[in-house]
């Protein structure tokens, strides 16, 4: 809708006039001209509760206007974690390997620290309707009628989206409330006049604030963790339990969707095969979730399971099984929310059959993503007043608004990117993304005016290691780990050194803990050669003991070991491909052992690798080889079809991790150290 539009409800919205009751819950009101909006505002939102009195007359200061203004709108209280030194704060990253540390929790203000209005201080800053760098911000100052109404319309209307500040500013004082010209006057606003004025909006029952909140690659992680070179906690859905019901305290209109990745990929999560995620998600009271190409890591009837366990629909518009669209998934789901219909539509990446084992998806084949979103979106665009589209198509995310030219979409909430942005508009569509490993949770505060909308306020709330848990969530997860630990615990090795299995280290480069893993693979088979992809190796191990639950930690997912008969040419082949992403971190990149090879990163795709070469002589690309692999790289995935061509020799019966443990039992102690078994020239 054009803003001329928004400009002209808004003089409705400004122009009702609204009876309320004349028993006023404040004595030093009953005379004041406004004193119906005062009270207006008290009921219906609950400003000035904390006092007796309400001080009409007193000037509003800048802490005061925060604190109204995030809950006239039903914004998130945002409690920063205060550190005894100074750093800068950070809001964002586009690196999928990024982690939020405490860069993103700290004060946005020099002078608010303990102030008894910083949570809303900080909930105004966190969506940005005032300045968020580190400055003081003076929240005992008083306010003008300008500054006000700029806030005002800046919560109205939102930050991300675009309007003339001047041009508000004169319709406001067009409308002047009969006569009144605090709108943009540079003169003191009182707090009875910032009453009326709040109250002629968020009053009127035209005007409605839906909230939205939004999780997405959850991947399992339901207790908090440390980021590697942070000293602090982040994450864990216990967190997010609380986050979510305290929101719900004060906003009852709210949805709450997640857009795929979230039951598997960590130890206690796969150990009981999602069932704690999906609880978890129902005790959140989540109204949908979109599925991910990681919610294929198990077999197709556990995700069966988890949907008839879930209180929500899992959504896929374009996911079939055995040609028939499955009936535990839906395409969409409408949901009404305030008088206002949402149609909310879920699409999995089409190329998601490559990203698991081959033995999830027999059977599964995905319709185009494009055109399956489209298709649906032309099937409820009638039925409804809004569109979301739950999309988990990693690096598509931002190419299906473009694909939906004309299509009436008002966001795309993104998913498989691993990534923290603000708000982008690509086609007159909003595109957000969510971040990863629950480590936030995204807030949408959609405003309309009956059912369009006017804007929204968008902030990521971090869940950091302050913040309070939910005891009924904190007690299921603790359930779970508890028997989870017992089995877990158990020492079987011991190391020397930091095992490095950082994102950003093994599937970009040569890792000890790539290659101790890769040596496991060769020595146990008795292969010639060995492969593993980065991306199978999900963390760290410290020195000292390891565990089962180390194990489980850095190999979680239940890939068995192979040995196939490869030609040196084949080898060469998939040293190419797995090198083809960089300088992406691809879980496509390989570790090796047996050999070694040199890459050139600035050559073209499919001409990088320079050399292979098998104790120490140039490989034999005539030669056949005896190559250890686990089964999801020899059944083609990461793409890996030339693997998929090559003879299986051995199927082992043992999983990655059990090798890989077995392995370890053979040393007192092991300290694999980097050996230049890859190369990669003119990488700066």
């Amino acid at each position: 809708m054009r803003r001329g539009s928004f400009f002209v409800m808004l003089v409705l919205i400004l122009m009702v006039s609204l009876g309320v009751s004349q028993i006023f819950s404040f004595e030093d009101i009953r005379n004041h001209p406004y004193r119906v909006s005062i009270e207006g505002l008290y009921q219906t939102t609950g400003i000035g509760e904390e006092e007796w009195v309400f001080r009409p007359y007193d000037p509003i200061t800048r802490g005061e206007t925060a604190q109204w203004v995030v809950k006239a709108f039903k914004l998130a209280k945002i409690y920063p974690l205060h550190l005894p030194h100074f750093i800068d704060k950070q809001l964002t990253y586009t690196n999928p390997l990024a982690i939020i540390n405490e860069s993103y929790v700290v004060p946005t203000f020099t002078d608010t620290r303990y102030h008894p209005l910083e949570p809303y201080i900080e909930g105004l800053a966190k969506v940005r309707v005032i300045p968020t760098t580190q400055v003081p911000f003076h929240p005992e100052l008083s306010v003008t009628g300008r500054e006000f109404s700029t806030i005002v319309a800046n919560a109205i209307f939102g930050a991300d989206c675009d309007y003339d500040e001047e041009e508000i500013l004169d319709l406001l004082d067009v409308l002047g409330f009969a006569g009144l010209d605090f709108w943009e006057s540079d003169q003191i606003l009182t707090r009875g006049e910032a009453a009326h004025i709040l109250f002629s909006i968020v009053g009127d029952p035209w005007f409605k604030t839906v909230t939205i909140l939004v999780t997405a690659d959850i991947h399992g992680n339901l207790e908090p963790y440390k980021p590697s070179g942070s000293d602090y906690f982040i994450g864990g859905m216990a967190k997010m339990a609380r986050f979510v019901n305290d929101m719900r305290a004060i906003q009852p209109n709210l949805l709450l969707l997640d857009v795929g990745d979230a039951p598997y990929n960590t130890n206690v999560a796969n150990l009981f095969e999602g069932e704690p995620v999906i609880r978890l998600m129902n005790l959140m009271g989540y109204d949908a979730m979109a599925i991910g190409n990681h919610d294929f890591d198990f077999p197709f009837d556990v995700m069966e399971r988890n949907a008839a366990l879930a209180d929500f629909p899992f959504l896929s518009a374009n996911t079939y099984y055995h040609g028939e669209f499955p009936h535990f998934l839906d395409p969409y789901v409408i949901v009404e929310v305030s008088g206002i219909r949402f149609g909310i539509i879920g699409t999995t990446d089409d190329s998601s059959a490559w990203y698991t084992h081959p033995r999830n998806v027999i059977g599964i084949t995905f319709e185009d993503h494009y055109e399956a979103t489209i298709r649906v979106v032309e099937e409820i665009k009638d039925d409804v007043d809004i569109i979301l589209i739950l999309a988990h198509l990693h690096g598509h995310n931002a190419r299906l608004p473009l694909r939906l030219d004309g299509w009436p979409v008002y966001m795309v909430l993104g998913g498989g990117e691993d990534k923290v942005e603000l708000p982008i508009n690509i086609n007159d569509m909003w595109l957000i993304a969510s971040g990863k490993h629950a480590e936030l949770v995204s807030q949408i505060h959609i405003n309309f005016w009956q059912d369009t909308p006017l804007g929204f306020n968008f902030g990521h709330v971090f869940m950091s290691e302050n913040l309070p848990v939910d005891p009924v969530a904190d007690l299921l997860i603790q359930k779970y780990v508890s028997h989870m630990d017992d089995v877990l615990e158990h020492v079987v090795g011991k190391t020397d050194v930091f095992l490095e299995g950082d994102r950003g280290v093994v599937r970009l480069s040569e890792s000890n803990l790539g290659n101790l893993i890769a040596d496991s693979l060769r020595e146990i088979t008795g292969a010639d050669l060995a492969i593993q992809n980065g991306g199978g190796i999900r963390a760290s191990i410290n020195p000292g003991d390891i565990t089962i639950k180390d194990i489980y930690t850095v190999l979680p997912f239940d890939n068995i070991v192979v040995v196939v008969e490869a030609t040196g040419q084949t080898v060469w082949d998939a040293l190419e491909h797995g090198v083809s992403w960089w300088p992406s971190a691809a879980g496509g990149f390989l570790q090796v052992s047996g050999m070694e090879y040199v890459f050139d990163p600035t050559q073209p795709v499919g001409k990088r690798v320079i050399s292979v070469t098998v104790e120490g002589s140039p490989i034999d690309l005539e030669k056949k080889y005896m190559l250890a692999a686990n089964d999801f790289l020899t059944g083609g995935g990461d793409m890996y079809t030339m693997l998929k061509e090559a003879r299986e020799v051995i199927r082992t019966r043992s999983f990655l991790r059990d090798i890989f443990w077995e392995y370890l039992q053979k040393f007192e102690s092991v300290s694999p150290a980097l050996e230049g078994r890859i190369t990669i020239l003119n990488q700066d």
